[in-house]
């Protein structure tokens, strides 16, 4: 009888350590360790980083190339994954496929990534930095007026330029020409009796510190 019981126990011990559960239980030196977050490119997300993408982006997404709605002859639509940038774009019910909304979708996904880098939004304008999104919202509606990408920081003057899709039914880039013309300014928004307001999503890590160095750099001294 004891000697049953012995081998019963025995049978049991052996069960137990190998069911699923027991299996799963990781040691320090096997437990996963998570990838560093990096840009689309493989390169580490700093800001002059993006700002080199989006020299490139400029580059093959001129000013001119058309890019409208889904009723606009000829245009440009998101074809890029966009699952990160798509859904900070279904949050605010804006098109990931067409138009201003889709255009910023597709730049910030060629940035940072598909899926990678979590889209936050900032409480402090202030610290915008290159490749953020940035929504204008009407104060009276509530409802998005336009969507556009930062290239730079804001500079003393809270001024900063932006690039845009449907703009006129096309892709829109600051340039020397006209430095304003793809200019925004944080004081257009602030205070009372303002039309719109700002909204803004960032993909950087909280872990990236913002440098700020890239105030007034996309047309150097153009617009200071």
């Amino acid at each position: 009888m004891k000697r049953k019981m012995m081998i019963a126990l025995a049978t049991s011990i052996l069960l137990t350590t190998n069911t699923p559960a027991a299996l799963a239980i990781e040691t320090p030196e096997n437990q996963p360790v998570a990838a560093e977050s990096c840009l689309a490119n493989g390169k580490e997300i700093t800001e002059e980083n993006v700002v080199e993408i989006l020299r490139q982006l400029e580059q093959d997404w001129p000013t001119g190339t058309v890019w409208g709605t889904d009723k606009t002859p000829g245009t440009h639509k998101n074809e890029v994954p966009s699952t990160e940038s798509g859904r900070v774009m279904q949050s605010y019910r804006v098109s990931n496929t067409y138009g201003c909304g889709a255009y910023a979708s597709m730049i910030s996904s060629l940035i940072f990534g598909d899926e990678a880098n979590p889209a936050r939004k900032l409480e402090n304008l202030s610290q915008i930095r290159p490749g953020d999104i940035i929504f204008r919202v009407r104060n009276d509606t509530g409802k998005i007026w336009h969507v556009n990408i930062a290239l730079e920081s804001p500079n003393e003057k809270n001024g900063f330029h932006i690039t845009d899709g449907n703009a006129g039914g096309t892709v829109q880039w600051p340039d020397a020409e006209s430095p304003y013309s793809s200019m925004d300014n944080l004081d257009c928004y602030r205070g009372s009796g303002r039309t719109y307001h700002l909204e803004v999503w960032t993909r950087y890590p909280e872990n990236v510190p913002r440098t700020g160095a890239s105030a007034d750099t996309w047309l150097g001294n153009v617009t200071k």
